[in-house]
């Protein structure tokens, strides 16, 4: 008869041990995740209340594991801020005019417009870091003559395509909700928001990315200015309800039941620039994607996920990592946790661009903390990009506030939503102190 050794047996007993305190382990985690309690403080209009406010964090019943634990601590340390940046000290000090970003010309100038926009488009921008001409640019934007407009199928939400005047392309996004409108359920529920997309891109200019398309807000009247230079395939796709005038265009979640329209036959909407036609992009699907529904995904579940994406062949080049964490601190700000794919130019060491903003802005009463995932799970970020931060802290609202005051559509974001960014700026820096005291300014500051 085979009989066990008694070394085997003993190994056996050790595994099923350490099989069982995984689990207890495990069990503990999320006992936790139901059990600890979230207070929501007051919101105050001073700037120095502002320095204050702690996160709103998500209900602890639905934040994944590595969520949790990073929640708890910037929490933990965020009433200490003020003594650590006051401080804190960069290598170099960096000059931030944040008033430059308001300055526009009246002059009428010999110039193409359209091609300016284009000639400003590298591979680290899409816009340059001041211009008095960007107004110019967004004011023919938003009230050149349409010459055509077709469906765009890229995408699963509704939008145009315009052709205007000058032979420029331009997307058209419609609103479908009020400004004040709260969306439920998950952080990527809810349709475009319209509004979103404008804010983003000014947010973009003010951290000093420059990397989102340009986008205005426009007036569209669908009987005159759309309907007669339509294609087939989008007029086919227009209706009426009542006395107003709707469509539900092309696209896959695109349906007869569930078509947008307008107030009569105005519907506002957002209006981007399209990119020159040799910028050619590439798709790559983001190493932080949801699985979009109940089950976690690896980076929620592991707080090494970062050092297994280190490996990965296209960010051994530490520069596209530090791009999406820069990005995940953009996409914190205005609540958008639907960037599943991210976009970049063809061209060789292209930055990460700063596309589909518009799934943004859903509810101003909770802070996602797993859009931060990047940051707080890499602790590794651009020196440069934090002065930027530090530079906004308090200020942030009031300075996007400005630069959206000229938007046709103005007011774009409700003074919840406004307040809710200074809020979250408070997180993103307590997230990289985290970080900072974790692992030293020299190991997560990287100076380019």
């Amino acid at each position: 008869m085979f009989t066990i050794p008694k070394r085997l047996k003993r190994y056996t007993y050790f595994l099923c041990f350490v099989f069982i305190t995984v689990i207890v382990n495990l069990y503990f985690l999320y006992s936790l995740q139901n059990d600890v309690a979230t207070s929501v403080p007051d919101i105050k209009e001073k700037k120095d209340d502002k320095l204050q406010q702690k996160p709103h964090i998500e209900p602890q019943n639905v934040m994944a594991n590595t969520s949790l634990v990073a929640a708890l601590k910037i929490a933990d340390i965020i009433d200490s801020m003020d003594a650590f940046y006051s401080e804190l000290k960069l290598s170099t000090k960096y000059v931030h005019n944040f008033s430059l970003l308001l300055t526009k010309t009246n002059v009428t100038l010999p110039i193409d417009l359209w091609t300016l926009a284009a000639k400003w488009v590298t591979v680290d921008q899409i816009t340059p870091k001041y211009s008095p001409l960007l107004y110019n640019i967004l004011h023919k934007l938003e009230t050149s003559k349409i010459i055509s407009a077709d469906i765009l199928t890229k995408g699963s939400q509704l939008k145009i395509l315009l052709k205007l005047e000058g032979n420029q392309k331009a997307v058209f996004k419609p609103k479908w909700y009020e400004r004040d409108t709260i969306i439920e359920g998950t952080v990527y529920s809810g349709k475009d928001r319209h509004n979103g997309e404008i804010a983003a891109f000014h947010l973009s200019r003010l951290l000093e990315l420059n990397r989102a398309p340009i986008v205005g807000g426009r007036i569209l009247n669908l009987d005159t200015e759309i309907l007669p230079v339509s294609t087939y395939d989008l007029s086919r796709t227009f209706y009426k309800n009542g006395n107003n005038t709707c469509f539900y265009g092309v696209c896959i979640y695109c349906k007869p039941d569930d078509g947008v329209c307008g107030t009569g036959s105005f519907l506002e909407g957002s209006i981007a620039l399209w990119l020159p036609e040799k910028w050619d992009t590439k798709k790559a699907r983001h190493p932080w994607q949801r699985t979009y529904n109940k089950n976690q995904a690896m980076w929620e579940i592991y707080t090494e996920y970062c050092d297994v994406i280190k490996k990965a062949k296209p960010y051994k080049d530490e520069r596209k990592l530090l791009d999406l964490i820069e990005t995940s601190v953009f996409d914190f700000l205005i609540d958008n946790g639907d960037r599943h794919h991210y976009e970049f130019f063809s061209h060789e060491f292209s930055k990460v661009l700063l596309f589909d903003n518009a799934k943004s802005f859903g509810n101003p009463n909770i802070d996602h903390i797993d859009i931060l995932a990047p940051l707080y799970q890499c602790c590794r970020i651009r020196e440069k990009f934090v002065s930027v931060l530090i530079s906004l802290r308090g200020d942030l609202s009031y300075w996007l506030e400005k630069l959206m005051e000229s938007n046709p559509l103005n007011p774009i974001l409700t003074k919840e939503h406004l307040k809710a960014m200074d809020r979250r700026l408070n997180t993103v820096l307590a997230a990289i102190m985290v970080c900072i005291k974790s692992f030293g300014i020299n190991d997560v500051l990287v100076k380019e």
